[in-house]
């Protein structure tokens, strides 16, 4: 693929053959082991590959292509390293949310439990647990529904997890509260000891 990068291929010369070798490119990156340092580069080159293979597929010209490239894309961003994952996360929330509006949901509900139950993974990951669930949700029925109970039960794991993550927080900041409020009690206690020493200096 490099290779045909290197000869000259271009959006411009070719763009079909251009956009599959980027999206082969991509795909290729995402499969490679990522032990070494010299690793670590390919989530990016990845996601490069990708976005240049979308300026060519568009949804009114390449619908499969368009729609499988950008799952990647929007996967890539959700699950591969980066040192800006929460960028990372909120592009991956709007590149499904794009992929929801053309999936048909009557004739691939299957599918579009996928993207839904992929799309809460990314808005958990970003503490909106909120909509996460409602996602979750709407995607353990469609899975329950259509023959496929691992994938809801794998779901309310999901769930629960989230449960116990808005749990453990509100349990935190419970304890925060707690304490400043001691530290506020403790500290109009010696406000009123101190004032309490002055006026009884004043007296004497």
């Amino acid at each position: 693929y490099q290779e045909a990068l290197a000869s000259g291929l271009s959006a411009t010369s070719n763009p079909e053959a251009f956009a599959m070798v980027q999206r082969q490119l991509g795909l290729a990156y995402l499969t490679l082991p990522m032990h070494s340092h010299a690793a670590k580069l390919r989530p990016g080159i990845a996601i490069q590959a990708f976005r240049k293979a979308l300026e060519i597929y568009r949804p009114e010209t390449h619908p499969e292509l368009w729609a499988s490239t950008q799952l990647n894309l929007a996967n890539a961003l959700q699950y591969l390293p980066s040192s800006h994952p929460q960028e990372n996360l909120v592009q991956a929330v709007e590149l499904y949310e794009e992929l929801l509006g053309y999936r048909n949901q009557a004739k691939d509900p299957l599918g579009y439990a996928r993207l839904l139950a992929n799309q809460a993974n990314a808005l958990a990951h970003l503490g909106m647990f909120p909509p996460a669930l409602k996602k979750y949700e709407t995607a353990r029925k469609l899975f329950h529904w259509h023959g496929e109970p691992d994938l809801a039960a794998e779901i309310l794991e999901q769930v629960a997890v989230i449960h116990d993550r808005r749990a453990a927080a509100n349990e935190s900041a419970a304890n925060e509260s707690a304490a400043n409020e001691s530290a506020a009690n403790e500290s109009a206690a010696n406000e009123a000891v101190a004032e309490e020493a002055a006026s009884s200096n004043q007296e004497d």
